[in-house]
C-alpha cells in the first residue's frame, strides 16, 4: 500500500490546498494570521481518495455571520475536488492565552455539507455554526498535532502562532468521551475510522506522540490479543484501500472495544 507525503502528493492534492488558502486570504487579508496543514498528509499516511485534508485556520479577528456564510459557499465548491475538506477556524486571541477547550468560530467537514447547504438556500436561519463561536475540545488536538508535525501552508510561523498544550488539556480531549466509543458513529464509511482512531488514543497513552490512522492501526494490531488482530488489520485494509469491512462476530467488535477502553481508563 502506498501512502503519500506532502512531498509525492498529486498536482490535484496541491491546487486544492492553494484554493482553499487562497479563499481564506482573499476573505480575511490582513486579518489572517496563518494556514496550517495536519492531519494524515502531514504524518505521510496519506490516500488520495480516501483521506481528509485537514486545516486549521487563525484569524486576527471575529468572523460575523456574512463572512462565514461567504467562505462556506467557496470552500463547498472546492470540497472534493479531489480530497474532502475538513477545517476549523479560530481567534489568534483565543490561543493565547491558552485556555481549554478553546473556542471555534468556522468549522467545516461533509458530516456538515448538507445542513451548510440548507442554510444557503435560506431554508435555516439561526444556527450555532454561524451565528455562534463555540468551545471545541478537538482543537487542542489540532494544535497539539501541528505543533508536533504541522505544515504552514501560509502566515506566521508555527511555533510563534500556537502555545505549548498542556499534557491534561490533550488527553482529556482525546479520551473524555472514551467510555461512550461507539464504533457506529457517523456514516458507515467512518466504520472501519473509529476502529483505528480508538486504538489511537492507546498508543497515545502509550507511545506519548500522535500517530497517524495508519501507524495507529500497526501499532494496535500488534498490542491487542491474537483472536482480535484480523479485526484491526481488516480495519486498517478497509480504510485506506476505501473498501467495506468484511462481516465480523459482533462479539470480537465489542471485545476489540472493551480491551481497547479498559486499556485506555485503566
Amino acid at each position: 500500500m502506498t501512502l503519500e507525503t506532502m512531498n509525492t502528493i498529486s498536482d490535484r492534492v496541491h491546487a486544492q490546498l492553494d484554493r482553499v488558502t487562497e479563499i481564506w486570504k482573499q476573505a480575511l487579508g490582513e486579518a489572517l494570521t496563518g494556514v496550517y496543514l495536519h492531519g494524515s498528509l502531514v504524518l505521510g499516511a496519506f490516500r488520495e481518495g480516501v483521506s481528509d485534508l485537514d486545516l486549521l485556520v487563525v484569524c486576527r479577528e471575529r468572523l460575523p455571520r456574512e463572512k462565514r456564510l461567504e467562505i462556506v459557499r467557496q470552500i463547498m465548491e472546492a470540497d472534493g475536488k479531489p480530497c474532502p475538506l475538513e477545517m476549523s477556524a479560530v481567534c489568534l486571541s483565543d490561543l493565547r492565552p491558552w485556555r481549554h477547550p478553546v473556542r471555534c468560530q468556522f468549522h467545516y467537514s461533509d458530516f456538515w455539507t448538507a445542513r451548510y447547504r440548507e442554510m444557503l438556500s435560506g431554508k435555516i436561519g439561526a444556527h450555532f455554526l454561524l451565528d455562534e463561536d463555540f468551545e471545541d475540545p478537538d482543537i487542542t488536538c489540532h494544535v497539539k498535532l501541528t505543533r508536533q508535525s504541522g505544515i504552514c501552508l501560509y502566515g506566521e510561523a508555527i511555533d510563534t502562532v500556537f502555545p505549548p498544550v498542556p499534557e491534561v488539556d490533550f488527553w482529556q480531549s482525546i479520551s473524555a468521551d472514551v467510555h461512550d466509543y461507539d464504533f457506529n458513529a457517523y456514516e458507515p464509511r467512518y466504520f472501519a475510522s473509529n476502529i483505528l482512531i480508538l486504538g489511537r488514543v492507546l498508543s497515545y497513552k502509550v507511545e506519548h506522540r500522535i500517530l497517524s490512522k495508519y501507524e495507529a492501526g500497526v501499532w494496535t494490531a500488534e498490542h491487542v490479543p491474537e483472536a482480535l488482530r484480523p479485526v484491526v488489520l481488516d480495519a486498517l485494509d478497509a480504510w485506506y484501500t476505501g473498501r467495506e469491512m468484511r462481516e465480523t462476530d459482533p462479539a470480537l467488535l465489542d471485545a476489540l472495544k472493551n480491551y481497547l477502553i479498559d486499556a485506555i481508563e485503566n
